[in-house]
């Protein structure tokens, strides 16, 4: 696992989980790793960002990336840390532009200016 790689993430509480609450996300879908790679190969963890294929609007925050030759919307404001068990399936890598864009949106949102 490593930054930029986009995989299946199951992004919802099991029974022992406390409940999603709005507009937070509970289901299966695509996500990208945006944590280092030091944290991904040693850490139980990693920081994803869930990704939407509804990319209708663009929000300060977000990006646009391609998965699977699709265009897809990664959420900035839905940040998430994420055991590994919750993960599957690679997908692809993100290209560095992609990658760029996805970690400018997580700046935006965490307000990280140099």
């Amino acid at each position: 696992m490593r930054t930029g790689n986009t995989l299946t993430a199951r992004d919802g509480p099991s029974e022992a989980d406390a409940p999603v609450l709005g507009s937070e996300i509970q289901k299966t879908r695509p996500a990208v790793i945006v944590s280092n790679n030091s944290c991904n190969a040693f850490g139980a963890r990693v920081v994803v960002l869930p990704l939407t294929s509804n990319v209708d609007s663009l929000y300060p925050g977000e990006a646009i990336v391609t998965v699977k030759g699709k265009p897809s919307r990664a959420l900035g404001d839905q940040i998430r840390l994420l055991d590994k068990s919750r993960l599957s399936s690679r997908i692809e890598t993100l290209s560095q532009e992609e990658l760029s864009a996805v970690e400018e949106a997580v700046r935006i949102t965490l307000a990280l200016w140099p």
